[in-house]
C-alpha cells in the first residue's frame, strides 16, 4: 500500500519516518498538516476506520472522523491548541468509521515540526478502547455494588490473589484496601488453619457454585491486629475475561455467637428447673395426696360411726374437716394437672369411647349434688350407642369439670347433659351442658378460661375452687382435637358445649 505525506520529496526525512510508522498496526497513526488535511494513513488507521488511503489523504480529517457533535462544540481544535502548548494531549476520544458506527479511542496528539523548528504539523496515534472503556464502566459499576453490601466482599482468582474489596473488608479487617489488593486471601485466615485453604479453594473452582463455605464447621477470620473472630462466609463464581474468580461474602458473627451461647445456657438453665419442678411436683404429688387421701379416708371411717356413735359437734367438726381436705385435693390434683399440660407431658390415648357410658357415670356422679340443692338433673344421648374417639380420662375430666360447675352457679331450675350428633360439613359429637344459673355477663364471658379467675356467682358470694377447671378442661379438649364454646346471658343460665370429631371408631 502506498502512503505518503502528499508534497514532499523523497530526500524528505519523514519519508524514513513514514516506513516506520507502517510497521505498527496496532495502532492507527495519522498525520495533519496545519490545515487539517491528511497527509499519513498507516495499516491500523485502515483496520481501524475502514478507509483505504487514497480515500482520506489530502482531505480534512475533522470532515470525517470527529463525531458532528465534537465539530460542533469545536473539540477538534481544542484538542491540538492543547497540544501545541503542551507539547502532547492525551485521552479519550469518540470517533466514527466509514460505516457510520461510533467507537471510543484511546488517543494521543503531538505537534510535529520540520528540520528548522517550524511548526508543520499534528502526528494522532490511537487505539480501539471500546472494550477497556466498556470493562471499566462495568468495573465501576460492579464495585459501586460491592460498596452497597452489607457484608465485607472480597474477591479472589483461581491463585488465591484478592482482586477486590469494598469497605467493609477494612473495617472488618483493620487493612487499608491497597495493603490486601494482589495479596493471598490466607493472610486474612488464622494461621492454624491456612493450611487447609489452598485445597478448599482448589475444590471449589473445581464445581465452582453458590454455597456457603465450610458448611457445619466454625470459621474464623483474622484481623490486621492478629485477632481472630468467628465469620460465616457464602461464595459465588463469576465470569470474567480471564476466568472465574470467586466473591466471597464475609459476615462477622461474633454476637451471634454469643447470643446463642446464651440462648444455650438459658435452655440449660431452664432444662434444669424443669427437671427440679417435675421432680418436686412427683414426690409433693405423693407425699400429699397419700396425706390427704388417709385424712379423707379417716374422716369418712368416723362419719360412718364405725369406732362407735359421735356427738353432733363432733359429726360438724369432722364434715368439715372431711370437705377441706377433699377440696385441698381437688386443688392439688388442678394444679398438678395444668402443671403436666403446660410442659406437655400429658399423655393422651385415643380410643373408641361410648358417649352414653361416659354420661351415666358422670351423671351418676354429680347427681347428688343436684338434687341436694333441689335442681332437676337430666342426662341424655342422641341414638344410645353414639361414640367418640377421644381419651376416656380426659374426657370425663372435661365434663365432670363443666357440669360440677353448672351445679355450683345454679340455685333452681334444672341442670342437663345432651350429647348429640352433628353432620355440619365434618362428623361431630356435641356434648351440651346447660343450665338455668346465674348466667355470665357479656364482659366477663372473654377472661373466663383463663387460668385462677372466676366470675361473679350469686348474690356476690365467691365459691369455692382454684379458677382452674374451665382453663382446664379448654387446654384438655385442644389436646383432643376438639373445643368448648359458650352461650350465655346474665340472670337466665348458661350453655357450654363441647365438640369433637367422631374420628374412626
Amino acid at each position: 500500500m502506498d502512503t505518503a505525506f502528499a508534497g514532499a520529496s523523497p530526500d524528505d526525512a519523514l519519508s524514513f519516518i513514514v516506513e516506520i510508522l507502517q510497521s505498527f498496526t496496532e495502532y492507527s497513526i495519522i498525520g495533519k498538516d496545519l490545515n487539517g488535511r491528511i497527509l499519513l494513513w498507516n495499516e491500523g488507521a485502515r483496520r481501524l476506520y475502514g478507509y483505504e488511503p487514497e480515500e482520506v489523504i489530502g482531505r480534512a480529517q475533522a470532515d470525517i472522523l470527529h463525531t458532528p457533535e465534537d465539530i460542533a462544540a469545536g473539540k477538534p481544535a481544542a484538542i491540538l491548541q492543547e497540544a501545541l502548548r503542551r507539547g502532547k494531549w492525551e485521552g479519550l476520544l469518540t470517533r466514527l468509521r466509514k460505516d457510520g458506527s461510533r467507537f471510543v479511542t484511546r488517543a494521543v496528539a503531538t505537534p510535529r515540526f520540520d528540520t528548522r523548528g517550524l511548526h508543520t504539523g499534528y502526528l494522532l496515534v490511537s487505539k480501539d478502547a471500546t472494550n477497556e472503556v466498556a470493562a471499566a464502566h462495568a468495573e465501576g459499576k460492579f464495585r459501586g455494588l460491592l460498596e452497597s453490601a452489607p457484608d465485607a466482599m472480597v474477591i479472589v482468582n483461581q491463585g488465591g490473589q484478592i482482586l477486590l474489596v469494598n469497605s467493609q473488608v477494612e473495617k472488618l479487617f483493620g487493612y487499608a484496601r491497597s495493603e490486601l489488593l494482589g495479596q493471598t486471601v490466607e493472610m486474612l485466615v488464622p494461621e492454624p488453619l491456612r493450611h487447609k485453604h489452598p485445597p478448599s479453594r482448589a475444590g471449589y473452582f473445581h464445581d465452582p457454585r453458590v454455597r456457603p463455605m465450610g458448611s457445619g464447621l466454625d470459621l474464623y477470620g483474622l484481623r490486621k491486629d492478629g485477632s481472630e473472630f468467628p465469620v460465616e462466609i457464602s461464595l459465588s463464581p463469576i465470569e470474567t475475561e480471564d476466568g472465574v474468580v470467586v466473591s466471597s461474602s464475609i459476615r462477622d458473627v461474633t454476637e451471634r455467637r454469643r447470643f446463642e451461647n446464651t440462648l444455650r445456657e438459658k435452655n440449660l438453665e431452664l432444662e434444669n428447673a424443669n427437671l427440679a419442678k417435675d421432680h418436686f411436683l412427683a414426690s409433693m404429688s405423693h407425699e400429699l395426696r397419700t396425706s390427704l387421701n388417709a385424712i379423707i379416708g379417716f374422716t369418712g371411717t368416723l362419719l360412718m360411726k364405725l369406732p362407735g356413735p359421735l356427738l353432733p359437734d363432733q359429726e360438724r367438726h369432722l364434715r368439715t374437716v372431711q370437705s377441706s381436705a377433699r377440696h385441698l385435693l381437688s386443688l392439688i390434683n388442678d394444679l398438678l394437672d395444668l402443671a403436666k399440660i403446660e410442659s406437655g407431658k400429658v399423655e393422651i390415648n385415643l380410643e373408641a369411647v361410648d358417649c352414653g357410658r361416659v354420661v351415666d357415670e358422670v351423671a351418676a356422679a354429680l347427681r347428688p349434688a343436684a338434687e341436694a340443692k333441689g335442681l332437676e338433673f337430666l342426662a341424655s344421648v342422641d341414638a344410645g350407642d353414639l361414640a367418640v374417639q377421644a381419651d376416656r380420662r380426659a374426657l370425663s375430666q372435661i365434663l365432670l369439670n363443666l357440669t360440677s360447675n353448672a351445679i355450683k352457679f345454679t340455685e333452681g331450675g334444672r341442670v342437663s347433659i345432651r350429647v348429640e350428633r352433628r353432620m355440619d360439613g365434618a362428623d361431630r359429637v356435641a356434648f351440651r351442658i346447660c343450665d338455668t344459673g346465674v348466667g355470665i355477663r357479656a364482659e366477663d364471658q372473654a377472661r373466663l378460661f383463663q387460668e385462677f379467675t372466676q366470675v361473679g356467682s350469686p348474690r356476690g358470694r365467691r365459691q369455692e375452687g382454684t379458677g382452674l377447671g374451665l382453663h382446664l378442661s379448654r387446654k384438655l379438649a385442644e389436646l383432643l382435637g376438639g373445643h368448648i364454646a359458650l352461650e350465655s346471658e346474665y340472670g337466665k343460665g348458661s350453655i357450654f358445649t363441647l365438640v369433637l370429631d367422631r374420628g374412626q371408631e
